[in-house]
């Protein structure tokens, strides 16, 4: 199911999920055994995407079990992506995707560690509105 996010962007989101609620700009949504947290960046209009991809880089967790870069569709201009692995089999993926000079963070969390293809996938599926500038 396709999920209105805001700020012109939506999310397909396989399964029950619930919002929760929002503070500080953050919308967290839960499903079972599973966690997002969502939140829009801020502009970064002077700054290309090498810069801002570096500038996310130096303030996310050290140490990431993986990193992904690609091209987007829907909207989207790139996406990148870090996976951790933390206490055990709990994973937490951090989303980015880049449009019109702004970007929506989303936080991924699960105790699944076998299985991040569904967070991948709903990272993978956002998107935003042709012609969106809020």
């Amino acid at each position: 199911m396709r999920t209105l996010l805001g700020g012109g962007w939506s999310i397909k989101l396989s399964g029950a999920w619930t919002r929760e609620r929002t503070r500080d700009g953050v919308t967290t949504w839960r499903a079972s055994g599973r966690m997002m947290r969502v939140s829009p960046g801020s502009p970064w209009r002077c700054a290309d995407g090498a810069d801002i991809i570096a500038s996310l880089d130096a303030e996310l967790p050290p140490d990431p079990v993986g990193k992904v870069g690609e091209e987007g569709r829907d909207g989207v201009g790139h996406r990148a992506a870090w996976l951790y692995r933390q206490d055990g089999d709990v994973f937490t993926l951090y989303g980015y995707n880049f449009a019109d000079g702004t970007y929506l963070e989303t936080v991924f969390i699960s105790a699944d560690m076998a299985d991040p293809s569904w967070a991948f996938a709903a990272w993978r599926s956002v998107a935003r509105s042709a012609g969106y500038r809020g």
